[in-house]
């Protein structure tokens, strides 16, 4: 088969299902923007000079882990409930001659596709919104403002790993159930 083959059905999977995909990619999106907000005021040097700096940064800091497990729940869910809505589809793919194997191509596409998306969106939209959270966080703390904008490349590298291993995590879990259903 040519090479732009499974990519172009995964993307077409994905655009002719969209009103299935656009909730679980806006999901994806915000799940990246909060974990990079938490992580972005975990690291801020802003907030050295507010009283119970290492209280905060590590309070920050499980937060951030909380939100990295519950966007993996939350993520397992929904993709699931995706590749339930679309198991059919997929039985008529396994009809018309396509083996587990090439679905599993498919499946890789999609994934990485919809990776893609939500992490540079995330990360875009996250890195526009944590100086808003930032300034917010400072005022509720009475600490001195900084108007000077900065990325943090610490939360961007801790989040694209997260997020990397929550969505090989969730390709794992769709060859699963693609392995175990029925062509019928």
């Amino acid at each position: 088969m040519k090479t732009g083959f499974y990519p172009k059905l995964a993307f077409d999977g994905i655009r002719k299902n969209k009103k299935m995909y656009l909730p679980y990619i806006l999901t994806c999106i915000g799940m990246v923007m909060m974990y990079y907000i938490i992580l972005y005021l975990q690291f801020t040097k802003s907030l050295e000079t507010t009283d119970g700096y290492s209280t905060i940064r590590e309070m920050l800091g499980l937060g951030s882990w909380v939100i990295a497990v519950f966007s993996c729940i939350f993520l397992f869910y929904t993709n699931s409930f995706l590749i339930k809505r679309r198991k059919k589809e997929f039985g008529l793919y396994n009809i018309l001659g396509m083996d587990k194997k090439n679905l599993s191509k498919v499946l890789f596409w999609e994934t990485l596709i919809i990776a893609l998306i939500s992490v540079s969106s995330g990360l875009v939209a996250g890195i526009i919104l944590s100086k808003l959270s930032e300034l917010v966080f400072i005022n509720i703390l009475k600490g001195a403002v900084s108007y000077n904008l900065s990325v943090s490349v610490k939360g961007i590298l801790m989040c694209v790993a997260v997020f990397a291993v929550i969505f090989l995590l969730l390709f794992l879990n769709s060859l699963r159930q693609i392995k175990f259903a029925n062509a019928i």
